[in-house]
């Protein structure tokens, strides 16, 4: 059998639980199984430097990390045109969960040995490349004040519930958004590349990654308690009837911000607040099952 050359890029800090050497021992045997001779390269916080070293000649990028792991390496990806694959090992693993990829190892090494490539358009960001979401206001507050290493620490679940306490001292002021000619007010914005946000919820429950649109959700009230009955109304489904919040599908999306605005991009908060939220031309081939 002719075997493809794959690289197995693993980041031994993604998620609460990382993959023990003898786990990528077992796992690079069976990708060899399936016809891939595959190398490891391990994160070690240059990511996208370090990868873009490692891909000549590579036909297979196989990404064993979280969904701060695929944001990272996105440039390098673009660049090199090469179909990736997830082992989905990160706390939330948002884009595993939108693809139907299985969280466990052997279920995600099924759909590499069977499943099929696939165009997943990704969004742009002032010229940054997002695959899941752009969150303006008060997650990217709650996400620069609990800090990204409490959700590898806490979990999911655990890290919004802390996050809650600074919830509540988050002033929810109002900022624009254009979508097509319209202007809205918000004091929260979902843009969208996914139907899922944090783990389970869905604020966007109608995007795709494959429709070439954004997805942008917008919710509206400057009253604290009013975002309790948001979070009621995502859990249920039933948020998009209630007459202050705002979904609409664009190409293009322009935030208008006041000073100090926060922003986080794939749950990775953001030092600066991008302008313009666009489908970008680019996009990248993933294997899913078929």
């Amino acid at each position: 059998m002719n075997s493809s050359r794959a690289l197995l890029f693993h980041n031994p800090v993604a998620g609460r639980k990382s993959l023990e050497r003898r786990d990528l021992s077992r796992i690079v045997g069976r990708l060899e199984q399936i016809g891939y001779r595959t190398s490891i390269c391990l994160a070690n916080g240059r990511e996208e430097s370090k990868l873009r070293s490692s891909l000549a000649g590579v036909e297979l990028l196989i990404i064993s990390g979280g969904d701060g792991t695929i944001h990272d390496l996105l440039p390098a990806v673009v660049e090199a045109s090469v179909p990736i694959a997830i082992l989905p090992i990160g706390t939330a693993n948002v884009f595993a969960r939108e693809l139907g990829i299985p969280r466990n190892p052997e279920g995600a090494l099924r759909v590499i040995q069977t499943g099929r490539k696939k165009a997943v358009r990704l969004g742009s960001a002032d010229g940054r490349y997002f695959h899941l979401m752009a969150g303006i206001g008060v997650d990217g507050y709650i996400i620069q004040k609990v800090g990204p290493d409490a959700k590898k620490r806490l979990g999911i679940v655990a890290f919004w519930i802390a996050g809650l306490s600074r919830f509540w001292k988050y002033p929810l002021r109002r900022f624009q958004v254009q979508i097509d000619e319209t202007i809205y007010d918000a004091t929260f914005a979902v843009i969208s590349n996914t139907r899922f946000y944090g783990g389970n919820l869905q604020i966007t429950p109608r995007a795709s990654v494959f429709d070439g649109m954004l997805d942008v959700c917008l919710f509206r009230s400057r009253n604290h308690l009013s975002y309790l009955r948001y979070l009621y109304g995502v859990i249920t489904g039933r948020h998009l009837q209630f007459p202050d919040i705002v979904y609409r599908k664009s190409a293009y999306v322009r935030v208008i911000p006041y000073d100090g605005l926060t922003c986080q991009l794939d749950g990775e908060p953001l030092s600066s607040l991008p302008l313009n939220y666009e489908v970008a031309s680019e996009s990248i081939e993933i294997l899913t099952p078929s």
